[in-house]
């Protein structure tokens, strides 16, 4: 029984991961993800996708090199949202911090960058963007009143860029209501 949770658990990490991503990933790329998590192999990874894939939670594509990328599916996104609440609170936030962490070691096309542009001698322009090729994902261009709260801008930007993008993406996609 205990084996059986915790290749569940280690199925729902797979999608977790697969829902976080913007764009489809590799076998590789997710290994990376799951490096830190001592249970989870290469191996694993394999059979766990073979498995998600066979059930629809996820599908495969392929890039122009001829790589297998991998993508969550809406059954598979239905079924983590329902599956999430069922895992405890502490776990949920060591996974997301693990996952957080090894975010920035994947390597995929795009980019962290940021410009800061002197508007006059104490006040300065600061325009952070996440591009993906040619395409920006985001860009925010913000004013800072001084030199320190330029430089306090970049530096957040550059250690916290995909956690702001998440945290903007899900504002400002969430639906409201007529009331609000």
């Amino acid at each position: 029984m205990a084996k059986d949770l915790e290749l569940f658990d280690n199925k729902i990490i797979i999608l977790y991961i697969l829902e976080k991503n913007y764009k489809a990933l590799t076998i590789e790329q997710i290994t990376k993800f799951c490096e830190d998590f001592d249970d989870i192999t290469y191996f694993d990874i394999c059979s766990y996708i073979q498995e998600l894939e066979s059930n629809n939670y996820i599908a495969e594509s392929y890039n122009e090199s001829g790589d297998v990328l991998y993508k969550i599916t809406p059954s598979g996104l239905s079924t983590l949202q329902e599956l999430l609440e069922l895992i405890p609170g502490v776990n949920l936030h060591n996974i997301k911090k693990i996952i957080n962490k090894n975010f920035v070691k994947i390597k995929t096309d795009y980019s962290i960058e940021n410009t800061v542009v002197p508007v006059n001698d104490d006040e300065f322009k600061v325009s952070c963007y996440i591009k993906d090729g040619n395409d920006e994902l985001v860009n925010i261009t913000m004013y800072a009143a001084n030199k320190d709260q330029a430089r306090n801008i970049t530096k957040n930007w550059n250690n916290n860029a995909e956690e702001i993008y998440e945290k903007l993406l899900q504002m400002m996609t969430k639906e409201t209501t007529d009331d609000e």
